[in-house]
C-alpha cells in the first residue's frame, strides 16, 4: 500500500488527492489541465461539422499528427509536465535518435485513466520527421511489426504489446491474444510519441493531452 506523504503543493511525486482542488492547487498544474481540455476539445472539433453560422472564436491551433515547434524538448521537459518514466531504451539501430523511454502520463500520475507512452528523441522538428515517422509507424496500429524477425527496431518490443481486451476500451483487460499497445503516434517539435489507444481515433486524443500538458508546462514556467 503506499503510503500518502506530504510532498509540498508542487512536489515532483504528487500524493493522491483526497477532495477537489488538492492536486490542481498548483498554479502549473491547473494550467496543464485547461492546455488538456482545450486541446481535447480542438479534436472532438475536427470531427465535426463546419456548418456553424457564426464564426468560431480564435483558438490555438488545432492539434494535427505533425506539429513543428522551434522548441527542442528533452527528457527534463516531460518529467517537469508529469511523465513518468518506465524503461529507458538503447537508441542503437533506431537512425536519428538520440534518446528513447517508455511511461505514463495523466493530469493526476496515480489515476489509473493515466495512458501510457513511448517518447522518441531527436536533434531537430526535421530530424523527427525525416528519420522518425517511418518507424513509429511500423510500431504502431493494427498492423505494427512487434516480432523479431520482422521489425526494424526490436528495443522495447515486449512493451509495444498489450493483451486484447475482447472490444472493451480496458486495455488491461484478458481475452488471451496479444495486440498493439500504440494505437498511433504524433510528431512533435524534436519527438516522435507513440500513444496508447486500440484505434488510431483514441490513440490521437491521448497525444494530444500529452502534448497540451507540454504546451502548459512551457507556458507556465
Amino acid at each position: 500500500m503506499r503510503t500518502i506523504r506530504d510532498a509540498g503543493a508542487c512536489g515532483a511525486s504528487p500524493p493522491r488527492p483526497a477532495r477537489a482542488g488538492g492536486w490542481f492547487a498548483c498554479p502549473w498544474r491547473a494550467a496543464i489541465a485547461a492546455g488538456v481540455a482545450l486541446a481535447l476539445a480542438a479534436v472532438v472539433a475536427c470531427g465535426s461539422s463546419a456548418g456553424a453560422e457564426k464564426p468560431a472564436a480564435p483558438r490555438k491551433q488545432a492539434f494535427q499528427k505533425v506539429m513543428p515547434s522551434s522548441r527542442v524538448y528533452a527528457l527534463d521537459d516531460l518529467l517537469a509536465a508529469g511523465f513518468k518514466k518506465s524503461a529507458t531504451y538503447n537508441v542503437e539501430g533506431l537512425v536519428g535518435a538520440t534518446a528513447a523511454v517508455s511511461g505514463f502520463w495523466g493530469l493526476d500520475p496515480y489515476n489509473r485513466n493515466r495512458k501510457e507512452y513511448e517518447v522518441r528523441f531527436y536533434e531537430s522538428h526535421a530530424d523527427a520527421v525525416e528519420y522518425g515517422a517511418a518507424p513509429a509507424d511500423e510500431a504502431t496500429g493494427d498492423d505494427a511489426r512487434l516480432e523479431e524477425d520482422t521489425a526494424t527496431w526490436t528495443e522495447g518490443l515486449r512493451d509495444r504489446k498489450r493483451l486484447a481486451s475482447g472490444g472493451s476500451d480496458d486495455l488491461a483487460a484478458w481475452s488471451g491474444s496479444v495486440k498493439p499497445k500504440y494505437g498511433d503516434y504524433a510528431v512533435f517539435a524534436n519527438m516522435v510519441i507513440l500513444c496508447e489507444g486500440i484505434n488510431p481515433q483514441q490513440a490521437m486524443e491521448i497525444c494530444a493531452s500529452l502534448v497540451a500538458g507540454l504546451q502548459a508546462q512551457a507556458e507556465a514556467q
